[in-house]
């Protein structure tokens, strides 16, 4: 079994609050970089590319210098989604690297900080060779304000100029088992493109889940291939391929509507 990529929750911190994302009641912590070398160890013949994202801000991480030192002695190419609001301050950090792939900026962030894009396309402008995707739900200030930086041109699609995107999605009901939304049909991408780790190591199967709700093991004290080969996982494979999820979480989402055929 291999994976397009594997998330890696190194914080469940994260500097802002936005009324669209779920709170996760777990423990706030960073992953040390001894835990975070171990997951690299073990999930390094199942796929070549990781994503610093479950939960949380990853650029808040305490040693993101030792994450980023650690992904590229491992070889592994590195996305990093982030709201941007520290990218500006963690940019020399983030230049020493020609392993970091793509920055995800979620720009459908409640951010009221005044000089917020402008920090952003000043951090941007450092790093030309990353790819840089600019997330939105809707039309907004911003991405008025985006268009006009870049010079956009309708005809060029999502594309701004080299390497840099605009990435547009529908806004979705957070997955929480706690939710009116409710349906038991549905498929998802779940262990067949990717797996989530969080922060204390649980292995889940969505890069949404935000309290743990999907976990199928723990990669510090289970063994990774057993639980990619245990009875439990065949069935939420299973399910998905005959369009039935497995896990309470899943019929709460309504995500995986998108992939409705």
């Amino acid at each position: 079994m291999r994976f397009k990529k594997v998330y890696i929750e190194i914080t469940n911190r994260c500097n802002l609050n936005c009324s669209f994302c779920k709170n996760n009641s777990r423990y706030k912590e960073d992953m040390s970089l001894n835990k975070f070398e171990i997951v690299l160890k073990k999930i390094k013949k199942y796929t070549d590319y990781i994503y610093l994202h479950v939960k949380g801000e990853p650029l808040l991480h305490s040693n993101l210098d030792g994450i980023l030192n650690l992904c590229n002695r491992y070889n592994m190419k590195v996305n990093i989604t982030t709201n941007g609001v520290l990218l500006l301050d963690k940019i020399n950090v983030i230049k020493k690297y020609n392993n970091i792939r793509q920055i995800n900026i979620s720009l459908h962030s409640e951010n009221n900080k005044s000089n917020y894009l402008d920090d952003i396309l000043k951090a941007v402008e450092l790093i030309p060779n990353i790819y840089i995707s600019y997330r939105f739900w809707t039309n907004n200030d911003l991405l008025n304000k985006l268009k006009e930086y870049y010079n956009y041109n309708s005809s060029n699609g999502n594309k701004l100029s080299d390497k840099r995107f605009l990435s547009f999605d529908k806004k979705f009901i957070w997955p929480d088992i706690n939710n009116d939304y409710y349906k038991e049909k549905g498929y998802c991408h779940g262990l067949k493109s990717h797996i989530g780790i969080l922060v204390d190591g649980s292995i889940v199967i969505c890069c949404l889940d935000t309290n743990g709700d999907t976990k199928i093991g723990n990669i510090f004290t289970d063994n990774i291939d057993d639980i990619l080969n245990s009875d439990m996982v065949n069935k939420i494979i299973d399910g998905f391929n005959n369009r039935c999820v497995y896990f309470e979480l899943c019929k709460h989402c309504s995500y995986k509507e998108k992939f409705d055929k």
